[in-house]
C-alpha cells in the first residue's frame, strides 16, 4: 500500500486494506484481501470494456 507525499496511489485500495487492519486482520491477510479487491476490479473493468475510475 504504496503512500506518496502526495497521498495513497489508490486511495480506494488504500481505504480498503487500512479498514481491514483497524478490524483487527494482520497485514498479511489484509494485504491478500486487499489484492483480490484489486483483481475484482480489474475483471469487472476488463468485462464492461471501460476505464477504471475512482468517483
Amino acid at each position: 500500500m504504496r503512500v506518496t507525499g502526495k497521498g495513497p496511489v489508490n486511495p480506494l485500495l488504500h481505504d480498503y486494506y487500512s479498514r481491514k487492519v483497524a478490524e483487527g486482520k494482520k497485514k498479511m491477510v489484509a494485504l491478500l484481501a486487499t489484492s483480490s479487491k484489486l483483481l475484482r476490479i480489474i475483471y469487472g473493468v476488463w468485462r464492461k470494456n471501460e476505464s477504471f475510475k475512482l468517483d
